[in-house]
């Protein structure tokens, strides 16, 4: 538990110092003004913030999953929020989400709702988590939030590891044809090369033409490296920066086929985080603040979204918003269209939620589906180039011969 040094004023008006161990600012201020004090001032110490750093390591998003649906359960079943945390204290196999579990007890029974509780670790419990778990505590639903938190947490994991399955296949495909190039390239068609020289064979075009790309690269591998570090560097320097990250994110979305992916996937993002909180009975105006604040994962949607609200504000309805914004697909504000006439827009944002989340998951599929006869014919043609870059010389040898 966090350690606090404070001032207080005592019944008298002397001033007093001294060191508190409390869970959170409330419940320092109300055991000091149980002990006849008045908190004038206070600071976590650096013990403090040290065991509050400790606490707020990195929980992996399954077991967080796991920790919510059992609390979720257990919440269902009756229990308090105190008795659901130590059942879910009981199973929950990371001694990190053990520990802060114990100091989201220690908070409540200084009297922070769960939600305050919660926000003490950021690293661990997002704005979203928080948010949706807020209006649950308000609105009397805290099992039901909890338990839609969970299966939206477990569909972003779902996604997650799609792309990341997606990405395997290719990546060894790069790596394995760089290997066989460099091989070839930068070892054996140099020796053949000096050979038929030797032999006084004339080499032909493409035979020269591989034989001087290798000469280059291997004369200026240097050069090329700190050409390419240099080029990495500036190139995060700018990705840095607020209008370079947008410039980047808004031309990702114009790649052939992956733009539509990462389309797809913001457009999930966006639908099933608004249905989530729009369900627990979070307003417009918290569900677009937490919309836009890197939820989504790419700036510049995440602008047209704050335009969308800026102009929902001004009077428009929702589905005017976005498309007076710009840059959501029709699908889209169709939809958000008939939830606002039928009364039924979480329904909506639901099933588009569904829809796009479905849509990334046949794109990607496909993309794997294709990557590997275009990886074969890729590979062919680097292997056919390679082979007739030898063979024609040696072609010209065994003619000689004859």
């Amino acid at each position: 538990m966090p350690e606090f040094k404070y001032k207080a004023v005592d019944g008298k008006g002397e001033l007093k110092k001294g060191a508190v161990y409390a869970a959170t600012d409330k419940e320092l201020e109300k055991r000091l003004s149980e002990a006849g004090l008045t908190l004038v001032d206070s600071r976590l110490t650096k013990g403090g913030m040290g065991a509050e750093k400790l606490l707020s390591g990195t929980v992996k998003p399954r077991i967080l999953i796991e920790f919510y649906y059992r609390l979720s359960q257990t919440l269902e079943l009756g229990f308090s929020v105190l008795s659901a945390l130590e059942e879910s204290e009981k199973i929950i196999p990371s001694k990190v989400l053990c520990k802060i579990i114990a100091e989201l007890k220690t908070s409540i029974e200084g009297g922070s709702s769960i939600h305050e509780a919660m926000s003490r670790f950021p690293k661990v419990f997002q704005k979203l988590d928080i948010g949706i778990i807020r209006m649950g505590e308000l609105s009397g639903i805290l099992h039901n939030s909890i338990k839609k938190l969970a299966e939206f947490l477990e569909w972003k994991e779902d996604i997650r590891s799609t792309i990341k399955r997606a990405t395997i296949y290719p990546s060894f495909i790069i790596l394995s044809l760089f290997g066989v190039i460099a091989v070839w390239v930068g070892y054996v068609l140099p020796k053949m090369a000096a050979m038929l020289k030797e032999m006084g064979i004339p080499l032909p075009a493409v035979t020269r033409a591989l034989l001087f790309i290798s000469t280059f690269v291997k004369e200026n591998w240097l050069y090329s490296i700190i050409c390419l570090a240099v080029f990495v560097i500036l190139f995060l320097a700018f990705g840095k920066t607020k209008q370079g990250k947008i410039l980047i994110h808004q031309y990702l979305l114009k790649i052939p086929v992956f733009g539509h992916i990462a389309t797809n996937i913001v457009m999930a993002r966006l639908s099933q985080n608004f249905a989530a909180m729009y369900s627990a009975g979070m307003n417009l105006h918290s569900i677009f603040e937490t919309l836009t604040d890197n939820i989504l994962g790419n700036l510049f949607l995440e602008g047209r979204l704050k335009k969308a609200y800026e102009n929902i504000q001004n009077g428009l309805t929702i589905a005017d918003g976005f498309d007076k914004a710009g840059g959501f697909p029709p699908l889209l504000l169709g939809s958000i269209k008939n939830g606002e006439i039928t009364g039924t827009l979480d329904v909506a944002f639901t099933r588009l939620g569904n829809y796009f989340n479905n849509e990334v998951k046949r794109s990607v599929q496909t993309l794997i589906n294709l990557m590997e006869p275009l990886s074969i014919v890729f590979l062919g043609g680097v292997f056919g180039l390679i082979a007739v870059s030898i063979l024609l010389p040696l072609y010209d040898v065994i003619s000689k011969f004859k």
